[in-house]
């Protein structure tokens, strides 16, 4: 993978973050989403994006993801 395609990579994992509460309106309004499934949703979309996040990223994101998730 080039150095550019894990850029965009990043930028789109981390525009997740960035948009926590666009998801919980996804979910809940949008998908019509009970508590439950909605949370495990945004969760899991999260832990998605975690994953597919460079390894200098995660150093940044990490705080974030752990408290967000711990919050969920």
């Amino acid at each position: 993978m080039s150095k550019e395609e894990q850029i965009i990579i990043d930028a789109d994992a981390i525009s997740h973050f960035d948009s926590i509460l666009s998801l919980l309106y996804l979910a809940y309004r949008e998908r019509n989403m009970n508590i439950e499934e909605g949370k495990n949703f945004v969760k899991s979309k999260l832990e998605r994006s975690f994953r597919k996040l460079s390894d200098e990223s995660k150093i940044f994101y990490k705080e974030k993801f752990e408290n967000v998730m711990n919050i969920l």
